[in-house]
Formats: structure tokens, sequence, C-alpha cells
């Protein structure tokens, strides 16, 4: 979409109002990702020069990885990486989508980023204190596509801008690109579900990031890509939540003093609503 060649690829107001406001909106409830338009091209580089198998950038992903758990072998690493990756592009571009219907272009020959620092407001503070190495992407995007199903649309595009990802981590990590796909697919999954979560409107963000994943014929096709509604009683009030169930595995099982996640696709479905319960009664919602 270019309605207007002389505004950097972005279309006209009210559109790029909207799209200013979706981004302004997503940097105050989830600011551990960063996205901005075309325009300033500081430090930015294209996701295809980033993603190179024998370029600095994807050794520089793969060991910031290792800060998440210790004993981390290369395949757990590019696990990490690819669920980390995949799910900070789903909510930066996922907030434009599911807040305005635009669709950004996520071709990877388009699409820059940065990996920069994130310094929180509670950086320093508190048990949940953001660490002082922490890092976030910083997507830029530069123009939308349009078209008749936006579903289908955002579909090609994000599986367009994750095939020089797969195809690296892979080649680095030896992490199929199966297993990548799947965590692909949990991160959209996931990510629009806590958009919709936060903007009051869950079952339109689990339908849209359903009717994305499971496109004819994709790559991030999975039955197991599904949701699940958890009720319990705490303090005689009763709690309900909508959990994310996985269809790929982190690997962080294999780490050092590593578990299973109380979602993780290796657990039986008994099992994962045992803890699912728990959870949601030790944390209240």
């Amino acid at each position: 979409m270019n309605d207007n060649p002389d505004n950097g690829g972005w279309p006209a107001t009210p559109w790029k109002e909207n799209a200013q406001t979706a981004i302004a909106w997503q940097a105050r409830r989830f600011p551990q990702v960063a996205a901005s338009f075309a325009g300033d091209d500081a430090d930015f580089s294209l996701a295809n020069d980033i993603w190179r198998k024998d370029g600095t950038g994807i050794a520089d992903l793969l060991h910031y990885q290792g800060r998440f758990a210790a004993g981390m072998d290369d395949r757990t690493k590019g696990a990490h990486l690819a669920a980390f990756y995949s799910h900070q592009l789903s909510i930066a571009a996922g907030a434009l989508y599911l807040r305005t219907g635009l669709v950004p272009d996520l071709d990877p020959a388009i699409l820059a980023f940065r990996f920069e620092p994130y310094a929180p407001k509670n950086a320093g503070k508190g048990p949940l204190a953001c660490p002082s190495d922490a890092r976030r992407f910083h997507f830029r995007f530069c123009q939308f596509r349009q078209g008749r199903d936006n579903a289908s649309l955002f579909h090609d595009s994000f599986v367009a801008s994750l095939a020089p990802v797969v195809e690296t981590v892979k080649a680095r990590t030896g992490l199929s690109s199966t297993a990548q796909w799947r965590l692909a697919a949990d991160g959209i999954a996931g990510a629009f579900l806590e958009i919709g979560t936060a903007s009051g409107q869950e079952e339109q963000a689990m339908a849209s990031a359903l009717a994305v994943v499971n496109t004819e014929g994709s790559p991030l096709s999975s039955s197991a890509v599904r949701y699940q509604k958890i009720a319990t009683i705490v303090g005689g009030v009763p709690v309900e939540r909508i959990f994310r169930l996985r269809s790929g595995c982190c690997l962080y099982y294999r780490t050092d003093e590593g578990t299973f996640c109380d979602v993780c696709v290796l657990l039986d479905e008994e099992t994962k609503k045992i803890r699912l319960h728990a959870h949601l009664e030790r944390t209240g919602g």
C-alpha cells in the first residue's frame, strides 16, 4: 500500500495516523518490543543482512540466548532465538494488524531492525527488575500490504520474513525447520492473545491468530496450536484465564536445572491442565 509516494511508502491520513496511534499503544503496553516508521535509519540493518549464515548478527543473537539459562547447547539457543524473535515480531506487527487492519510488509529485503538495549522504568528495582543487559528488537516498518484477505496477507508476509531466520538458525545450530516453524506459530498465537487481552478483545485476537496460522499448506500449521480456558476459585472468588498451548518446544528442559513449561507440547493434556490450574491459583489471574 503506497497511497502517498512522498510519504516514505506510508498511506495518507487517516491511515498513517492510525498506524502511529497503534505503535504508540504498543510501546505503552509492550515496551519490551519497539517499532517505528521508516525515516530514522540510525543503526538499523535489513533483516536479510542480519540473518546471513556467515554474519556476526546471528552469532550475537545466539550468544544472547545463553543468558536465559545455564548449560544451553546450540540447538537450545536456536530454539530460544526462534521463539524470541517470532514473538517480538508478532507483537510489533500484530499490534498494527489487530488494531488498525493494516498489514505491515515484513519482506526481509525491506524490513529492518536493530537489537538495542532495553531499560524499562523498573530496571534495577524489585524482584522482577529487568536485568541491566536486557535487549529488545526494534523493528522499522517501511510500507503496508493491501488485499482482499488480510489474514492470508499477514501469513504470507510473516512466512517470507521468517524464511531466512529458519534457514540460518538450522545451518548454525542444527535445529530443524519444522521445530522452528512450530515455535513461530506459537509466537503468533501467544502474541495475538496478549494483544487481545490488553485490548479487551481476546476472542477476536485468537480467531485472527488461528486464521493466520492455519492457512492451508502453511509451514506454521499445526493442530497443536490452540487455546485453553482455565477457571478456578481463588480466595472464594472465581477467576479464569485463557492460555496459549504450545505446538513447539523451546528445549528449556534440556538446560541445567531446566524444567518443562506449563504449556509444553511434551506434556500430556491432563498434566497441562493440572499445572495451569496451579499456576492460576498461585497468581490469582
